[in-house]
């Protein structure tokens, strides 16, 4: 019976559901998880906006309209980097994204209907973009649809999220508790039992009592008709920092639940510099390379096809430049790779995140004379 009433207790009389009933718990249970989401959209979007879309006709880089929509403007009223923001977050979110390609120009849409075939193209509709509903349909061809392979990650961190919420907040009122102040206040059975007299006494309590919990500094409280207050003493300090220590580790464990999620290591999420370079690398392996990995595909599948991509005209993303890398680390490395012809001078100059040249000597490929093919070797002599 108390359940049943509870829970109609929730609603108006009108049937709508009053949200004053549970606001307060919602935003204090959401706040760690969002924090965690937006900071892994953030690392990764801002990683693809590091990263440079390469495009290239017949095997030969070039840069052109696609070039220009993939890493500098979207559209007329989008730049790449908030294009690319907003596909990361839909990806997380929703699990997938859908944009529309229109007039050399690429528009997230904020919702869409599907409908799924076999044998022939997928039909989106009902797409809504910045509030505006579209009339048309488009077919699987006409868009750009970027559907996660991961989809259940956004789950498994909303369930985790509402254990460690009740967690958290059970935490945070014992917390409290400890660091409250607390006394008791004796009363002699002589007290006046007139009305002035306890109004007097219930206005100690409610509002001297109460500046004098809430005083910053020192403070003092004059007691009258033999009122005797005893401060008690809080719980010890090693109890309190306790307390806190451990609010902070499930907070630390949803930063570290979702970044196992999204194959992102904890500790770039949570701003930690430790080890910070094989961190990097673990996120380039495990995170962002596969995450662009299924973006470029859709990108070659839908701009180039099948008759482009074979003809070696394509798009690829250059992650390199997310890691900044020391000059004097790589510099033995760009003059081996020179040595043996991997290398030109504007690939070397392009690693170092400078312009090319695009001069006729510096694309020629230089191999040092040590070197010489194995068939020369198997002559012998000298």
């Amino acid at each position: 019976m108390f359940i049943t009433d509870w829970f109609r207790g929730l609603f108006n009389k009108d049937g709508t559901l009053s949200l004053d009933c549970y606001i307060g718990g919602v935003a204090g249970s959401v706040f760690y998880k969002e924090l965690a989401l937006q900071s892994s959209v953030s690392l990764i979007a801002n990683s693809i906006t590091r990263s440079e879309f390469l495009t290239y006709e017949n095997g030969k880089e070039v840069r052109k309209i696609n070039h220009y929509m993939l890493n500098v403007e979207a559209n007329q009223n989008t730049s790449a980097s908030v294009f690319w923001r907003n596909v990361v977050k839909n990806i997380i979110y929703k699990g997938e994204c859908l944009v529309i390609m229109q007039d050399n120009k690429l528009y997230v849409a904020d919702s869409f209907d599907k409908k799924e075939k076999v044998f022939y193209e997928n039909v989106y509709s009902n797409i809504e973009i910045n509030g505006y509903k579209l009339e048309e349909s488009y077919s699987e061809s006409k868009v750009l649809h970027f559907e996660w392979s991961n989809p259940d990650a956004k789950k498994l961190i909303d369930g985790l999220n509402a254990e460690y919420a009740k967690l958290i907040e059970i935490s945070s009122r014992s917390y409290k508790r400890s660091k409250g102040k607390k006394g008791t206040l004796e009363i002699p059975a002589d007290y006046p039992q007139t009305e002035d007299a306890q109004n007097d006494l219930q206005d100690l309590m409610d509002k001297r009592f109460k500046k004098y919990f809430e005083a910053e500094g020192d403070a003092l409280i004059p007691l009258t008709d033999n009122l005797k207050y005893t401060e008690r003493g809080s719980d010890k300090a090693s109890k309190d920092t306790e307390g806190g220590r451990e609010i902070r580790n499930f907070i630390d464990d949803i930063f570290d639940f979702t970044g196992i999620a999204l194959r992102i290591p904890p500790q770039l999420l949570k701003g930690n510099v430790q080890d910070t370079s094989n961190a990097v690398n673990d996120f380039l392996t495990f995170c962002l390379n596969p995450f662009v990995k299924f973006i470029t595909d859709e990108l070659n599948r839908k701009m180039y096809g099948v008759k482009h991509y074979t003809q070696n005209t394509y798009v690829k993303c250059d992650t390199r430049n997310v890691k900044v890398v020391n000059l004097k680390d790589i510099a033995n490395a760009l003059d081996i790779l020179t040595r043996i012809g991997a290398y030109t001078i504007d690939d070397s100059l392009k690693a170092l995140g400078m312009e090319p040249l695009n001069t006729d000597w510096s694309r020629i490929r230089f191999m040092t004379k040590n070197y010489q093919p194995i068939t020369e070797m198997l002559k012998g002599g000298d």
